[in-house]
């Protein structure tokens, strides 16, 4: 455990490596973590230091940010991720997924339960599909995906065809199956989920989220809210204010 630095008088980060994973702690002294323990994920190829001003903003709203590095990425960093072969990292992609989803569980109870009873899960594209499947892993209060989809098998079938084909698609399903979502919803109705998505997103298909939102609204979810910009594959200031206001609302 390693002070990383002090960011002001009442902003300080703090890495640590838990049990092999990875990660920062935003911790604004003024705001406390009144509001609980939010955990934030990155996008695919990417690692935690593109969370920072995110994780700050979380942060300064009262909550204990924690920026995690996704399973073969950022510290932990593993193959196919030193390389620049498109192809297998869009396959690696799925047990990332899954594993990343699995060391947030282990944190959250293993190690955060004892710092706050509230727990948030957020993150940005990859972090983004993440953040949609934790509340079959967890209880959890609310998720903020940013720029991310709920549907991981029209996401690959869809947009990632290009890249995997259908031979790609065929091995890939056996964990594709393991992150669907629904038909039944019953682990999200009691989250606040707070949806942002680009409709110019080339990367993920907005249309995707849209459906998820309506299927939950259908189901008599309450407090399931969606914010679409036109924009591409981008996390501006506007979407992530605009978001974490929605999830304070």
């Amino acid at each position: 455990m390693t002070i990383l630095r002090k960011e002001s008088d009442m902003l300080a980060t703090l890495n640590r490596l838990i049990d092999g994973i990875p990660l920062t702690e935003y911790l604004d002294s003024d705001a406390g973590i009144a509001r609980g323990v939010f955990f934030l994920v990155h996008g695919h190829t990417g690692n935690r230091t593109h969370l920072h001003d995110l994780a700050t903003r979380v942060a300064a709203a009262g909550w204990l940010a924690v920026a995690v590095d996704a399973y073969k990425h950022g510290e932990r960093r593993a193959a196919p991720y030193f390389g620049t072969d498109g192809h297998a990292q869009a396959m690696a992609m799925p047990e990332v997924l899954i594993h990343t989803c699995a060391d947030l569980k282990h944190l959250t109870e293993t190690y955060y339960a004892a710092h706050a009873p509230h727990f948030f899960y957020g993150g940005t594209s990859m972090g983004g599909h993440i953040a949609f499947q934790m509340p079959k892993y967890v209880k959890a209060e609310g998720i903020m995906p940013l720029i991310g989809s709920p549907d991981q098998y029209r996401h690959f079938a869809v947009t990632k065809y290009p890249v995997v084909g259908l031979a790609g698609i065929e091995r890939l399903k056996p964990l594709l199956d393991q992150l669907e979502i629904g038909p039944d919803y019953t682990p999200y109705m009691d989250v606040r989920i707070v949806i942002s998505n680009g409709t110019e997103d080339p990367v993920v298909d907005y249309r995707f989220v849209v459906d998820f939102h309506d299927a939950l609204v259908r189901a008599g979810h309450e407090k399931v809210t969606i914010a679409l910009y036109p924009i591409g594959h981008v996390v501006p200031d506007e979407m992530q204010e605009a978001a974490l206001a929605a999830l304070l609302d």
